[in-house]
């Protein structure tokens, strides 16, 4: 008997729901009614990365769940405003690193320059780590080297993909 082959809007519902993490493979098998060997071979060293995601949409639908209409309203609101100028933030800060990598460095100032930048850009987009965070609040305000970390040259490196 020839092997049917799969759709790729099937393939995709399939991918997606093994990424929540809330499915066995067997559960997909029988959810899609496709064989368990079809299922292992999309999901093979796909992780279950929206796991944490659908954990905090869990949490948040329980919070809102015995509230009134006006203050889902109100709640919804302000989230949905919220993640929208976080995206504008995220592709703002792109775009700076991609302005920054686009000139020439002839310097070691701008370097520098640059290496703030796609620091900066990556607080925006992922927030402040805790080194940095304590490096700033234990850098004495004469300090004024001009040194570029490991950190700013592997993100250098990164967004140049190299």
């Amino acid at each position: 008997m020839a092997r049917k082959s799969l759709d790729s809007v099937l393939i995709e519902k399939v991918k997606a729901d093994w990424r929540t993490g809330a499915f066995s493979q067997k559960d997909l098998s029988d959810k899609h009614k496709i064989s368990k060997g079809a299922v292992n071979k999309l999901c093979k060293g796909m992780d279950q990365d929206m796991k944490d995601i659908v954990t905090a949409g869990i949490a948040y639908n329980q919070g809102l769940i015995n509230q009134n209409e006006r203050i889902v309203t109100a709640v919804t609101d302000v989230v949905d405003e919220a993640a929208s100028r976080m995206e504008w933030l995220n592709k703002a800060a792109l775009r700076n690193v991609e302005q920054a990598m686009a000139f020439s460095c002839e310097y070691q100032q701008d370097f520098k320059h640059r290496a703030d930048t796609v620091l900066k850009a990556r607080e925006a987009i992922f927030g402040k780590t805790p080194e940095t965070a304590i490096q700033i609040n234990n850098t004495p305000a004469e300090d004024k080297t001009h040194t570029m970390s490991a950190d700013a040259i592997t993100l250098i490196g990164q967004v140049r993909g190299t």
